[in-house]
């Protein structure tokens, strides 16, 4: 079983529950692995996504599963989030899309539910049924470069001169203030 056939099968086996809340799901509904539109690289990118059957050419509510995402209840949890949207189709996070969530154990803010320990409960056998998501987390900040230079900041204590300088030259030698009198700059 690839990626796709996982979450095709998890969207087989909570189809049933939404009826069952009220709020079934629509027939033409396609999950995939991807990443979302926005902020894939960023520290607070969307783990799902959920395009409405508008935007589709074929009329499909499109539904994207991070790849930086591997544990299969957060994968789950996350694809059950953008069910909710696919079955309250134009509400956002509004009230009707909260209610359905809370109605399958998901917790937290509308904007970022989680899986927690409801959930997890309420979806074990399913979980179990499905197995192990197969996918291995992509890390994509794997080759983001930290900053290597800060500026520190040497000033003098009896006029306030102030240069900014990199540690490599700090260790060097502090600069010695242009009014003689005053001496060396003090590293802050």
């Amino acid at each position: 079983m690839n990626r796709e056939e996982w979450l095709e099968s998890a969207v087989a086996e909570v189809r049933p529950l939404f009826t069952v809340f009220g709020s079934p799901l629509p027939k033409q509904i396609r999950v995939t692995c991807g990443f979302p539109s926005r902020n894939a690289r960023s520290r607070l990118r969307s783990v799902g996504e959920h395009w409405s059957p508008k935007a589709s050419s074929d009329g499909t509510h499109e539904i994207l599963i991070s790849p930086v995402l591997s544990a299969s209840l957060d994968v789950l949890g996350t694809l059950v989030h953008e069910l909710c949207h696919a079955s309250t189709d134009g509400d956002g996070h509004g009230a009707r899309f909260t209610r359905l969530a809370r109605k399958m154990s998901l917790e937290g803010k509308p904007t970022e539910t989680t899986a927690g320990d409801k959930f997890k409960t309420a979806f074990a056998d399913l979980l179990d049924g499905l197995g192990m998501y197969p996918h291995a987390k992509l890390n994509v900040g794997f080759d983001k470069k930290t900053q290597s230079t800060r500026m520190h900041k040497a000033s003098c204590q009896h006029c306030g001169y102030t240069i900014r300088l990199s540690q490599k030259w700090a260790n060097v030698g502090i600069p010695q203030c242009p009014d003689t009198d005053h001496g060396a700059l003090t590293l802050e």
